[in-house]
C-alpha cells in the first residue's frame, strides 16, 4: 500500500504519513485513547516519544515531539 500524495505533508515541526496497523492493534489504541480522552495519534505519539526515551543507544532522544499537537 503506497501513500497518496495529497495524504503527506510536512511543515517545520510536523510531519503527516499514512501508518499501517494490525487491526486488533489499531483496536486497542483506539480503546486505550478513548479512555484517557487522547485523539489516536496523539496516544501514538506519546507511545513512540516513551518507546525512543527507553532507547538504549540514546540515538535518537534528539527527536522533538510535533509541539501543535
Amino acid at each position: 500500500m503506497s501513500e497518496v500524495p495529497d495524504e503527506v505533508w510536512e511543515s517545520d515541526d510536523c510531519v503527516r504519513r499514512t501508518v499501517v496497523l494490525p487491526a486488533l492493534l489499531a483496536e486497542r489504541i483506539a480503546a486505550r485513547a478513548e479512555q484517557r480522552g487522547l485523539s489516536f495519534s496523539d496516544l501514538l505519539v506519546e507511545y513512540a516519544q516513551e518507546g525512543l526515551e527507553r532507547d538504549p543507544a540514546g540515538k535518537l532522544r534528539d527527536f522533538m515531539i510535533c509541539p501543535g499537537r
